[in-house]
C-alpha cells in the first residue's frame, strides 16, 4: 500500500483563459514543487485556444491534477469554482501565465507553521521567467526578512510599507479556514461580475486571519503580456466607474475601521487615479 503523506493537502487553482502559449510552462513549475502533497485544479473558463485541451493532456499524465471546464464567466468565478472543488487544508491561487518556484508551497508552509499564521506572502519576481528561480532554495541568509504581524497591524499600514504583498491574490498560501467560514456564518468568496475584484476582497480576507507572514523572498514569477487582464487598460467609461466604485468600496471599510493612515494611503491612491484617468481620456481626444 502507498504510504500515506503526513503534510496536509494543499489545493493550487489556477484559472486558465487564453493562454495556450503558457499554460504548459506554469504547470510544469506547479509539478516541479518540493512540498509532496499537492492537488492542482485547472479551471479552464471557456478558452477558445486549445488551452483547455492543453491541461486535459497534463491531467491524463499526473494524477494530482483535476481540469475543470465551465462556460467563460472571468477570473473571479473560476477561483470560485476552484474553492467550491478544493478538498485541501490550504489554498494558494496561481495564474496560468506566472510560474512559482520549486520551494514556493513549502517555504510558505513552513512560514504559516512557524509563526502560527493564517496567510504567508512572498515577494515577486516581474518578467523574469528563469530557470535558476524554478529551482530554488530555501533560503537563509541576512538578505531575506520575514515579517509576521497581526490582521490588524497588517490593515492599519495598507498600501504603505507592505504594499507589494497585500492586493493581489497570487502570492500567498492561506489556511482554508478563513475561505471558508467568515465570522458571520458565511464564506469568503471573489466578487462575481465586477471588475477589480482582488481590490474588494483583498482586505476582507485579511480581517479574516489573526496573523499574516511576509517573505521578501522572491518565489513567484509574475509575467506581463499584451492582451491579458491586467495588463490590458481600457479607458472606458465603464472601466473608470468599477474601477473607482471598487476603490471607494474598500476605503468605505477602512474609513469605518477609523484605520485612518491606511484610509488617507488609499485616498492618495484614488485621487492619482482620477488625475491619471483624466489625463489618459485626454490623449484620447486628441
Amino acid at each position: 500500500m502507498m504510504k500515506k503523506c503526513s503534510k496536509p493537502l494543499v489545493s493550487i487553482i489556477v484559472p486558465v483563459y487564453q493562454v495556450k502559449d503558457y499554460v504548459g510552462e506554469c504547470v510544469e513549475s506547479l509539478l516541479r514543487q518540493t512540498y509532496p502533497n499537492l492537488e492542482i485544479l485547472l479551471v479552464d473558463d471557456g478558452s477558445t485556444d486549445g488551452s483547455g485541451a492543453i491541461c486535459d493532456e497534463y491531467a491524463r499524465r499526473d494524477s494530482r491534477i483535476r481540469v475543470i471546464h465551465q462556460e467563460n464567466q472571468g477570473a473571479a468565478v473560476a477561483r470560485n469554482t476552484g474553492l467550491d472543488h478544493a478538498k485541501g487544508e490550504y489554498v494558494a491561487f496561481v495564474d496560468s501565465d506566472d510560474m512559482i518556484a520549486s520551494v514556493y508551497i513549502e517555504v510558505l508552509y513552513k512560514l504559516i507553521g512557524k509563526y502560527h499564521a493564517e496567510i504567508a506572502a512572498c515577494a515577486y519576481e516581474k518578467d523574469k521567467m528563469d530557470d535558476t528561480l524554478f529551482n530554488s532554495e530555501i533560503v537563509n541568509d541576512s538578505n531575506v526578512r520575514e515579517v509576521c504581524m497581526s490582521s490588524e497591524q497588517m490593515l492599519r499600514q495598507w498600501h504603505g510599507k507592505y504594499k507589494q504583498w497585500e492586493t493581489i491574490p497570487w502570492n500567498k498560501l492561506y489556511r482554508r479556514s478563513i475561505l471558508e467560514n467568515d465570522g458571520r456564518g458565511g464564506i469568503i468568496r471573489f466578487p462575481e461580475g465586477r471588475r477589480h475584484e482582488d481590490v474588494l476582497i483583498s482586505h476582507v480576507i485579511v480581517d479574516n486571519a489573526e496573523k499574516i507572514v511576509l517573505t521578501t523572498q522572491k518565489l513567484y514569477m509574475y509575467r506581463t503580456r499584451r492582451g491579458s487582464c491586467t495588463t490590458q487598460i481600457l479607458v472606458t467609461e465603464e472601466n473608470i466607474k468599477q474601477n473607482l466604485r471598487a476603490q471607494r468600496e474598500r476605503m468605505e471599510f477602512f474609513r469605518k475601521r477609523r484605520y485612518w493612515r491606511a484610509y488617507l494611503n488609499l485616498l492618495i491612491g484614488y485621487v492619482l487615479h482620477l488625475v491619471w484617468f483624466g489625463l489618459r481620456c485626454l490623449i484620447n481626444l486628441q
